[in-house]
């Protein structure tokens, strides 16, 4: 029986700056300017993997 792999609503930043390829400063420097939105969850800061896909198909169409 094959094992379904997971895929996470959010990202910790860390996974972010993974599945996104961006720098970790890069991450926060958009959270700041508004342009990437984010939570916090406990003591946590999550970024919505949709929203980290929206961001990249706004650059696409602007492109």
């Amino acid at each position: 029986m094959a094992v379904e792999p997971i895929h996470p609503l959010a990202f910790t930043i860390h996974d972010a700056v993974a599945y996104s390829g961006l720098s970790r400063s890069r991450l926060y420097t958009l959270i700041q300017t508004g342009e990437l939105p984010s939570l916090q969850v406990g003591g946590r800061r999550m970024i919505r993997r949709d929203a980290l896909d929206a961001f990249f198909a706004k650059l696409a169409e602007a492109a």
